[in-house]
Formats: C-alpha cells, structure tokens, sequence
C-alpha cells in the first residue's frame, strides 16, 4: 500500500491535554491529601501532637491550634509533588511563564492562606460545639459561611499576595465598565487591573462585593488580549450574577450544605464515629483534629457537587444577561473562544457535573442561537474597536 494512502492523523488537541492531565494533578492532590492525614495517625502523631500541645500551655485553644499546625504541615509537604506536577504541566503547555523558584514561592504562600482558613474552620467547629453543645452545629454552619463571605469580599486584597493588583489605569476602559454597570443598574467601586502577565498567560475577570463595596477586578492578560466589546461581554456576565442576586443564592445554599456537613459531624462525634479520634464523644478532643477535618473535606467536596449544579444553572443565567445587555452576543462568543485558548481549559458536558461552569461549547451553541434569534449577523465583525486589543 503506498504511504501516500494512509491518511494523517489529526493532530491532538493540546486544549483537551492539558484539562485532562489538569485534573489528573487535582486527584493526585486529592490523594496526597489523604495519605497525610493516615501518615498523621499510623505513625502515632496524632497523639503526640496532642500530648505535646497539653504540656506546652493550658489554653485549650492554642493546644488546638499547635494540633492543627502538625497536621498542615504534613498536608502541605504531602501536596508538594502534585502542585510540581501542576506547574510541570503549565509550563510545557506554555501556559505559565514563571520559574521554581516564583512556584515555590508561590506554593509557601497558598499554602499559609491555607493554614489560616483551615485554623480558621476548625476553630469554629470546635468553639461552636463547646460553648453551645445544642446547637453548635448551627451556629458552625453560619460562621462559615460568614467566613466564606468575607473571603469573597477580601479577593483584591488576597489576590495582592501573589499578584499586583492596582487601580485600573486605563481611564477609557474604567469609564466603559462603569457606564455598563450603571446599564445594569448595579453601582461598582474601584475597577483593578489584575496583573499576572509576567507569570502565567491565563485571562479572567470577576466581581466581588455588594454595593458600593463592588469591585471589578481584571487580568491584565484579558486587556490585552480581548477587544473592548468582548471585555464588556465578559464584564456584563459578571454583572449579570450580581443583578440576578446569584451571589446570594448561592450563599445561601452554601450555609445550608455547611450546617448539614456540621449536623452529620457532630452525630458523628456524639456516636464515637469520627476517625482517628479517642472517642471520648465530646468537643474537648484535641484527637478529634485529623478525623474531623477529614471529615470535612470529604462533605465540603460532595457538597461542592450541589452548588455546582447550582452555579452552571446561574452561569447560563448570566451569559443570557450579557448578550441582552450588551444587545448581541458576537463579541462573547469570540471572547470564549479565545479565553479557551488562553486558558487551555475546556468544560466538556461528560464530566462538567463536576465543575462551576456549563460546557463550553454549549454556552457559544446558546450564544449562536441567541443571534440568529435577534438577527446578528455573526460574520460581520462589530464596528466598536473590535479588531483591535484595548489599549492601555
């Protein structure tokens, strides 16, 4: 037969390579996650830790605290290899620009924030069930989900850790967004550029805040990359979770997943069911610290599942309110369309049961039918700066 006849391959799609080992890396961290906290009990740390912490200091919550820093340790030495791996897969994918040494950097910092949300929970688990035996559980579930708040709320100021991020400099783009947030009928504070392009080419863009309080914050690969009707596009998306009152939808639900997740722990306690614990039934347990927050995890990540079932129905909502905003949908299909390149991550509908967002490809199929609906003619590029990237 000759060669001539044999036809060629298709060449692989490096967007559906990199997703695919992507979340190869998330399992492995997953699993890493997991043989910390055995490693933590077969190896007796769990109790000498315990130890340790009761003859260092009488203040139950500094023995707690000293608890939960060995178990963190270990997590985060156990997560190493897999976020290695994760940068490995950025970097031969062209997708981060960085070097070890700012990944390394970047890993002791993740890691802090961590530590301090982690002591953050356990703390209140632990001081809810304590002071009221009753209803800790309930009082659990809210102070998370007021915790989860503020971090949502806090996003500029921790994203400063790892990134500048500065007022948006752009005076022509700040008064475009600021007008299509007034379209929108929603008020909107600083507007920041988000500056990550000297270590990763990924673009995004997100609301934070309520009110007054309401930030839009901007990579600055996402400037330079999109024109300025597909920065609106993306833009008014974002707007259209706080003007449908997503945000507190699903705030909502959250509370009630986190009040669940503590109801369920709590039985588990009181029955002598929580793993790695002495099984005294009681909230005084520093032993308790490895099995409930196993716990945790485990309920946070099925209970992740619901809200994200939740989030890709409020995404829909969301690009439907961009293009009726924006009166066409041109400029977000092709925004899509480049974000996924950027980003190399694709939502495919087999596994986006497990993810925040709708399936890529159907969200620009709705985008299509949305124009052919409205008459846009899709072939016929937008007349407002749509060739060009916006300008800094």
């Amino acid at each position: 037969m000759s060669t001539a006849s044999i036809p060629t391959p298709p060449p692989p799609d490096p967007r559906r390579a990199y997703t695919k080992q992507f979340r190869v890396a998330a399992q492995l961290r997953f699993i890493a996650i997991c043989l910390a906290f055995f490693t933590y009990v077969v190896f007796g740390i769990n109790q000498r830790s315990a130890t340790w912490a009761q003859s260092a200091t009488g203040n139950f919550y500094l023995q707690l605290l000293i608890c939960w820093s060995a178990l963190w340790l270990l997590c985060a030495v156990a997560q190493l290899p897999a976020s290695f791996y994760r940068f490995f897969l950025d970097r031969k994918f062209h997708v981060a620009k960085s070097g070890v040494r700012s990944w390394l950097r970047d890993f002791l910092k993740s890691s802090a924030l961590g530590f301090v949300f982690g002591a953050a929970i356990v703390a209140i688990a632990f001081a809810s069930n304590n002071f009221f035996p009753s209803y800790g559980w309930l009082l659990a579930g809210l102070l998370s989900s007021f915790l989860f708040m503020a971090v949502n709320r806090s996003l500029p100021w921790i994203l400063s850790f790892f990134y500048p991020v500065l007022p948006l400099a752009n005076k022509s783009l700040q008064e475009r967004l600021t007008q299509l947030a007034s379209k929108a009928h929603l008020r909107v504070g600083t507007i920041y550029e988000w500056r990550i392009s000297e270590t990763t080419r990924r673009a995004n863009a997100l609301v934070t805040g309520v009110g007054s309080a309401r930030r839009i914050l901007l990579t600055d690969t996402l400037i330079s990359s999109l024109t300025e009707d597909e920065v609106d596009a993306i833009v008014a998306h974002e707007l259209g979770h706080c003007a449908l009152h997503h945000v507190r939808a699903r705030l909502l639900l959250q509370s009630l997943i986190f009040v669940f997740i503590f109801y369920v722990i709590g039985l588990a306690v009181r029955y002598h069911l929580v793993m790695f614990a002495d099984g005294n039934g009681t909230w005084n347990d520093l032993t308790l610290v490895p099995g409930f927050f196993f716990y945790w995890i485990c309920a946070y990540i099925y209970g992740s599942v619901l809200l994200a079932t939740l989030s890709r129905k409020q995404e829909r909502a969301a690009d439907l309110f961009s293009w009726t905003l924006m009166g066409r949908s041109g400029p977000f299909i092709t925004a899509m369309r480049k974000l996924t390149e950027l980003n190399l991550f694709v939502f495919d509908r087999r596994s986006e049961w497990r993810f925040t967002h709708p399936a890529t490809s159907d969200r620009i199929a709705a985008a299509e039918q949305f124009a052919k609906v409205h008459g846009e003619d899709l072939t016929v590029a937008p007349v407002s700066n749509a060739t060009a990237p916006v300008s800094a």
